[in-house]
């Protein structure tokens, strides 16, 4: 607690903790030099620390700001002691400056900032209090056209329709901003701008620039008509195309649309008509080769269904034992296994005829017309049948030798294959090799690597 004598009434006044400081300009209740010869302190009763004259302060919601504490170039070098009082109550910093890196509202308020001193052994405080304001942050707009964009109207002959342009320019009116149409109409008589409106909404200022059609005419239609934004900050632009309501032009989509259709429709048709050309080719392209990826000794079992009348003819037995070899096995690299010729002379049991058709990737049947299979040759069908049929270990291949007008005798598994894409049928052009049967025969059977020097006789005739 110190004392002050009052020069004026010659009384002493007594001062809680607090002298409030005033500016050098002159005395109050008395002057005295307690700092230094040359910087007088003028001291008045104290009124409490919020008291006296405020410096102002005001920004803007999250931004920053630096609270300087003003006018203390006469007191001693001792700001780092400044102490910063929120509302005169509670401590928030001690320093030269008080910065709030993000003002919020609850910033806002008094700051008082106090720099201790002694002198003589008694303490003194200069004050300056410090009043911060917020103010809510508004970031800059940019005018922006709303309305239109890019749009299409359908509309009637002689129809009335207005049109409005509508643009936001921001929270007050926009001097330097304008909206108006463009359009290209000859005798725009029926054809005009309005004035334009302004509207506020969402504490916000808009522009409406209404654009008239009193009767829809031809020649209105498919054009383009133009709003413009012009400011200083920006240029947009939107248009409407007016079309025929009913008449709307859906020709290029229909156009699209069909021609699609037909494209797909022509390359599913290509696809199917010559799928096996296009297997074969990528064949040869990716020199696949499946037959080295099992433990299978031949490509393929040639069984040739005879009866007791084809015995008679020698035309389907020289197909399967002479002509099928000479192109499969000498041209394309197969290897094949026909009964008659590789199986061992009293072989013939039915064990070692299951045992060949299980070393075999493909059952090869070559049937003729009218006939029946006899018992020698019944096994070997039903044998391989129940293979492909039933277990499915090996695929069948059906070579109508002549045509079968009637397979009602036949079994009904052989049936199923007549009806199946697995049934290549010999003709009098198929002697060619490069015929459609030779292709097909290839495509049904395994992928194989042929050498490029094997295959050099194209189009050489079987005779």
């Amino acid at each position: 607690m110190s004392f002050v004598k009052d020069a004026n009434s010659g009384t002493i006044c007594k001062i809680l903790g607090h002298v409030v400081a005033a500016d050098l300009k002159g005395s109050m209740n008395g002057t005295y030099n307690i700092m230094s010869k040359a910087t007088p302190l003028n001291v008045q009763k104290n009124k409490g620390l919020c008291h006296g004259s405020k410096y102002l302060f005001s920004q803007y919601v999250g931004r920053s700001i630096t609270l300087p504490c003003p006018k203390l170039e006469g007191y001693s070098k001792k700001e780092e002691n400044i102490i910063w009082l929120k509302d005169c109550k509670d401590n928030v910093h001690t320093g030269t400056e008080y910065v709030i890196q993000k003002v919020e509202e609850k910033s806002a308020g008094y700051y008082l900032c106090v720099l201790p001193l002694e002198n003589g052994g008694l303490q003194y405080n200069i004050t300056r209090m410090l009043e911060l304001t917020t103010k809510e942050s508004v970031e800059p707009f940019k005018p922006k056209l709303i309305y239109p964009v890019e749009e299409q109207i359908e509309l009637e002959l002689g129809e009335k329709k207005e049109i409005e342009c509508k643009a936001i320019v921001g929270y007050r009116m926009n001097g330097f901003c304008i909206l108006y149409w463009i359009f290209n109409i000859s005798g725009n008589d029926t054809v005009y701008e309005n004035p334009e409106r302004i509207v506020h909404e969402d504490n916000r200022i808009s522009i409406i620039r209404p654009l008239v059609f009193t009767r829809i005419k031809a020649q209105h239609l498919n054009q383009l008509f133009e709003c413009v934004l012009n400011c200083a900050e920006t240029d947009q632009i939107g248009n409407i195309i007016l079309l025929e309501r009913g008449k709307s032009d859906t020709c290029p989509v229909v156009l699209l649309l069909i021609m699609t259709v037909a494209i797909f429709i022509i390359v599913s048709i290509v696809y199917v008509r010559f799928k096996i050309y296009f297997i074969l080719c990528f064949r040869d392209f990716t020199s696949r080769d499946e037959t080295l990826e099992d433990s299978k000794e031949y490509d393929a079992y040639v069984l040739l269904l005879k009866s007791s009348e084809t015995l008679f003819s020698a035309k389907e037995e020289t197909f399967a034992s002479e002509i099928l070899p000479a192109i499969l096995e000498q041209k394309f690299g197969y290897r094949l296994c026909i009964f008659e010729r590789d199986v061992l002379p009293g072989g013939a049991s039915a064990n070692d005829i299951l045992s060949y058709i299980n070393k075999c990737r493909r059952l090869i049947i070559v049937l003729c017309a009218e006939c029946m299979a006899d018992d020698s040759s019944m096994y070997e069908l039903m044998a391989g049948l129940h293979q492909a049929l039933v277990e499915r270990l090996i695929k069948p291949i059906l070579i109508e030798y002549n045509p079968v007008r009637d397979t009602t005798f036949l079994p009904l598994s052989l049936q199923l294959i007549l009806r199946s894409n697995r049934r290549v049928k010999w003709r009098s052009a198929s002697r060619s090799q490069n015929s459609y049967f030779w292709k097909k025969m290839r495509y049904l059977m395994p992928a194989k690597h042929i050498n490029a020097s094997e295959y050099s006789q194209n189009g050489r005739t079987i005779l």
